[in-house]
């Protein structure tokens, strides 16, 4: 991802959003990991599950073990990194370290409250989605099942204070952690999949307002 115009920032409100997309082959390789190794080793669930520590009303919240993290999900998510940092701030990070990342799966009917990260910087990407996300009860409304949003202020003269987003495959969004997010319920069959991470960058560039992490 060295090319800057791979991942694409935009400015709803104050912080910046950038979004990216998910090699192919790295999709794949977490979805094989999630269908293969996480759909009967129950053993393997349960050391793994992150849902204890996570506010979602989901069927299930796994974290990726160090041997799914390194190689291509470390360089994709630093080399992002690097290029929302440079887009947004004009700075160069050098230090990138995962705090955590996990593979959220979401089904009919279930969601994600309001809430936000810890570290410096943290992200939400799409290994599948439903076909449909189900129908409106009010045809004429805007259908919003199962989209995430972000939500920062309040709407005001020229200000929105919420901003939110359609989830499809390979979308990957990049955050400060502080940013109140949150995700919908959608009604209908299927699996919304989703990986999030934290992640830590160079602190005097993190702390160059004063900010703690």
């Amino acid at each position: 991802m060295s090319d800057e115009s791979v991942l694409k920032i935009s400015k709803p409100f104050g912080p910046s959003l950038g979004v990216a997309n998910m090699p192919k082959s790295l999709i794949l390789k977490i979805n094989s990991f999630m269908d293969q190794e996480m759909s009967h080793d129950e053993k393997k669930i349960a050391e793994l599950n992150a849902g204890n520590d996570l506010v979602g009303q989901v069927t299930q919240e796994i974290n990726l073990p160090p041997e799914m993290i390194e190689g291509e999900l470390y360089n994709f998510l630093f080399q992002a990194v690097k290029t929302y940092i440079k887009l947004s701030i004009n700075k160069k990070i050098t230090n990138f370290e995962i705090i955590n990342t996990w593979v959220v799966r979401q089904f009919e009917n279930e969601y994600n409250p309001i809430h936000f990260h810890s570290g410096h910087i943290s992200g939400a990407g799409y290994l599948k989605v439903p076909d449909d996300f189900g129908k409106t009860i009010q045809k004429e409304k805007h259908n919003t099942h199962g989209f995430i949003n972000f939500i920062h202020g309040s709407k005001q003269f020229l200000s929105s204070g919420y901003v939110s987003q359609k989830p499809r495959v390979g979308d990957f969004y990049f955050f400060p952690h502080y940013l109140y997010h949150s995700v919908n319920p959608f009604y209908g069959k299927g699996e919304r999949r989703s990986i999030s991470f934290n992640a830590r960058i160079d602190e005097a560039i993190y702390k160059v307002y004063g900010l703690d992490s």
